[in-house]
């Protein structure tokens, strides 16, 4: 996924960065050195996170990709890919595909869900 960096925030040692998604903004644990403030990255995306159905993952009325970062909790709109027997499942955003875990499959038929994540990971691809 490309972004743009923003900002960059350390703290006792841990990197976060404010960055600008094609979707919207947010802010991230940073895995590597510090980039540079109006940087454009290709990054790794990872939710390190499990996702129960109507509590931290719900159907969405919007049909676009979004991302929003409000009081520290972020909302990522995407469609959801998922194989229906075990729970693995994906969220497309664009061009982009981010795996998930799910505590189990979800049953309902959904295309685009809702997520809220306290935190996001970026990995540069170095690409």
């Amino acid at each position: 996924m490309k972004i743009r960096v923003t900002d960059t925030v350390s703290d006792q040692g841990i990197l976060h960065v404010r960055i600008h998604f094609p979707f919207g903004n947010g802010v991230a644990l940073w895995s590597s050195s510090t980039p540079e403030i109006g940087e454009d990255l290709d990054v790794e995306f990872e939710l390190n996170e499990v996702f129960f159905w109507k509590k931290n993952i719900i159907p969405s009325l919007k049909k676009t990709p979004q991302i929003t970062f409000t009081n520290d909790t972020h909302s990522i709109i995407g469609k959801l890919i998922q194989d229906k027997d075990d729970g693995c499942a994906a969220l497309k955003l664009g061009d982009s595909i981010i795996l998930i875990e799910l505590d189990e499959p979800i049953k309902e038929e959904c295309d685009f869900v809702e997520l809220k994540v306290n935190s996001i990971h970026l990995y540069p691809t170095n690409v």
